[in-house]
């Protein structure tokens, strides 16, 4: 059951097909963006990560374009163990209120949450909007990736 999270919810995508079944599909190359933030609770500035898809597959629609992809729930052990070693700040925490484990930016000082409203949905924030055209960063995955649920620029 899609959760309230989900961009699923907000009338994005066409009639689910037999892919709407399996999750969300992240196409690849899966690339790493950084940038830098200042920590809400201890003011550091911090290095933050971004996820860039090639597409996302949603509902059984393509967007058919690059997207900042955040918020994943329950990601697949090889994307956590890849972000290990190359982004340790983008890491599963504590399970929100729905109960799901989800990727999300820590702070490097003080181990703070940096909460996805800041970095990807506010005006001026480092990944506000789509990812620029050029240099996408390291790539860190190169096959498509299905995931129960996450948030998406569109």
């Amino acid at each position: 059951m899609p959760h309230s999270y989900s961009q699923k919810n907000i009338g994005q995508g066409a009639a689910p097909t037999s892919d709407a079944d399996q999750g969300m599909r992240l196409v690849a190359p899966l690339h790493l963006r950084t940038s830098t933030a200042t920590c809400w609770k201890c003011h550091g500035l911090t290095q933050v990560h971004a996820l860039v898809a090639t597409d996302v597959v949603d509902l059984g629609e393509s967007g058919q374009c690059r997207t900042y992809v955040h918020g994943i729930a329950n990601p697949p052990e090889e994307l956590t163990q890849t972000l290990h070693f190359l982004a340790p700040n983008l890491r599963v925490d504590e399970a929100d209120a729905d109960g799901e484990l989800r990727l999300t930016n820590h702070c490097a000082h003080c181990g703070a949450l940096q909460a996805d409203v800041y970095l990807f949905d506010e005006p001026g924030a480092p990944f506000f909007g789509r990812p620029p055209e050029g240099h996408l960063g390291a790539e860190i995955l190169g096959h498509d990736c299905v995931v129960d649920d996450a948030r998406y620029s569109t």
